[in-house]
């Protein structure tokens, strides 16, 4: 027997029991779950959950289900925002990566959620083998989604995680509050020229740049800004840097996560987000652009930058920057 069939023979002993657990008499369900082409029926919530981002983790510690999680991974040496802190602090993590099959069979998982589409993958896992392993999944949905993604596509992200889990009521009330702030924002930014925004992702001889269909253009724009790669119909890709000193950017958002070459980055705010401010200020080409020059950078780790309940922390912080005056800071 291989190692991944010895993996499903055990899962077959240890899950079965859990599905069958007293939850399947709670209200909602079955609950069928539509994502990303993948069809899951719930008989009940999940009682063991694993999460493989750190916008999935907050997600599931947003919505109070700390109790239904086994552990969490691929923080690495990011922080989770200060309100879920306490939450988290109950749940094991699992690996600073993205945790292992070996490891999700260990805590016995019955549930994986991740937040990125390199949660699953042919190098580690994909979702067709955990369902073998008995357990279900779930992939926030921009990582598969195919155009631009934004606030509409979060609620009906936070909808989907909350029926899974039989806490429809939680989702409704984050969605109410995210709203709320973001009404705020609008508000005080009413009638405002938006911002030209440069979203930097690394690279010294070409850079990288963060594109239309993600959540972080689309908070840029929330905040009074304009991605000004925002009409390239991706999520990341290389642009020029001739290209940005034509585009004339005001604001530079400084993107990364914890981790360079598959490996956890030590410090990221110094190694990654200084340290991408530094290649911009010496680029010949793009140092004398309003932004660069002007020393206008704001950074957003993926922790904010991907689609979760901290994206409305993301649009605040980045309208407090583009335009001070109206955000009264």
């Amino acid at each position: 027997m291989n190692r991944f069939a010895g993996f499903c023979a055990i899962a077959a002993a240890g899950l079965f029991i859990i599905s069958t657990s007293a939850f399947a008499d709670e209200a909602g369900f079955p609950y069928t779950d539509e994502n990303c082409g993948v069809t899951t029926v719930y008989a009940a919530p999940p009682a063991r959950a694993v999460t493989l981002s750190n916008n999935a983790t907050e997600l599931m510690l947003a919505l109070g289900l700390e109790e239904r999680m086994a552990g969490t991974s691929y923080m690495a040496n990011l922080k989770i925002s200060p309100q879920y802190e306490e939450a988290y602090n109950q749940v094991p993590v699992l690996s600073p990566l993205v945790a292992t099959t070996e490891q999700l069979i260990e805590v016995e998982a019955d549930f994986v959620y991740a937040g990125y589409p390199d949660g699953f993958s042919e190098s580690r896992h994909t979702r067709d083998q955990l369902h073998d392993l008995g357990m279900k999944t779930r992939l926030n949905t921009e990582g598969c989604n195919l155009g631009k993604f934004g606030f509409d596509e979060l609620y009906d992200e936070i909808r989907s995680m909350a029926a899974i889990f039989g806490v429809r009521e939680r989702g409704e009330a984050l969605i109410a509050d995210i709203t709320e702030r973001l009404s705020s924002v609008e508000e005080k930014l009413e009638g405002v020229e938006p911002m030209p925004v440069f979203i930097f992702n690394g690279g010294e001889s070409a850079p990288r740049a963060v594109l239309g269909n993600t959540m972080l253009s689309h908070v840029v724009s929330r905040a009074g800004g304009e991605n000004i790669f925002g009409e390239v119909a991706n999520r990341y890709g290389q642009v020029s840097w001739e290209q940005i000193a034509e585009r004339m950017p005001e604001y530079i958002v400084v993107y990364y996560s914890g981790t360079a070459g598959g490996q956890v980055v030590g410090d990221p705010a110094g190694e990654l987000g200084k340290g991408r401010i530094e290649i911009l200020k010496t680029n010949p080409s793009v140092k004398g652009v309003p932004g660069i020059a002007g020393e206008r950078f704001v950074t957003i780790d993926s922790v904010w930058g991907q689609p979760g309940p901290s994206s409305i922390d993301a649009v605040e912080k980045l309208a407090r920057a583009f335009h001070p005056g109206r955000m009264g800071e």
